[in-house]
């Protein structure tokens, strides 16, 4: 692939400062200066910026794993008895953190990585990606409760408002929500307004990696092509 679209994959740069930081001399292939246009490959060629190497997928590790209800989003236990996500990934020589967050009383898909790059670049550009969740409540949901939150504008208190938002009615009780943001207990407060609480919050879809085919505590790795995909959508023009 393209040099500069090489460093925004895998270096967290635009195109623009990849080229940037092409002309000024500071990226080296295989030691040796590099030059705009050039194309290189993540399985033969070495790529830095400086002294740093650019790590490409091949040698990063990718996890979806099904969090159950009880566990933290964290590589930290607060408490010597905590259940934390990292508890759930295989015995393996390098450091997983989970990308983005779940609270302790919800359940689904969280991404697991040792990719420093892209948890950054999916928490800075969180506006814009979807997240997909199962929501049983403990009423019936009505149609003026479901057009207010797709409407957005809700105050949900740390001075922000809740975005537009897709809520699809599942049955009387559950709806079936996509957020393209990600304040702290979003869906659990915004149904605090309308005096309903939430039951059973179940993340099935973190941007383009579904949840289908796992059980509560299962862990598979990435495909090829899902963490491509899920690359490309968090590249920066």
């Amino acid at each position: 692939m393209r040099l500069n679209k090489y460093l925004a994959r895998y270096a967290g740069v635009s195109r623009r400062e990849a080229d940037r930081l092409i002309e000024s001399g500071e990226v080296t292939v295989n030691k040796a200066p590099a030059s705009l246009g050039m194309s290189v490959s993540d399985e033969t060629d070495e790529v830095s910026i400086g002294d740093r190497r650019i790590i490409p997928d091949s040698e990063r590790h990718y996890y979806a794993a099904y969090k159950p209800v009880g566990y933290i989003s964290s590589t930290v236990r607060q408490g010597d008895d905590d259940l934390i996500v990292t508890d759930l990934a295989p015995d393996v020589p390098y450091r997983l953190f989970p990308v983005g967050r779940l609270d302790k009383d919800s359940e689904g898909l969280i991404i697991l990585t040792d990719d420093g790059t892209l948890a950054d670049r999916v928490l800075r550009s969180r506006n814009g990606h979807e997240k997909e969740y199962i929501v049983r409540l403990s009423g019936p949901v009505t149609d003026e409760v479901i057009d207010s939150i797709s409407a957005g504008g809700l105050d949900i208190g740390e001075k922000r408002l809740t975005g537009p938002c897709s809520v699809e009615r599942i049955s009387e009780d559950s709806v079936r929500i996509v957020l393209k943001e990600g304040m702290n207990r979003q869906i659990r407060r915004v149904f605090e307004l309308f005096d309903e609480e939430v039951k059973g919050l179940l993340r099935v879809r973190f941007m383009n990696i579904l949840i289908s085919g796992l059980e509560p505590g299962d862990v598979r790795e990435l495909r090829p092509e899902e963490i491509r995909v899920m690359k490309e959508m968090t590249e920066d023009d």
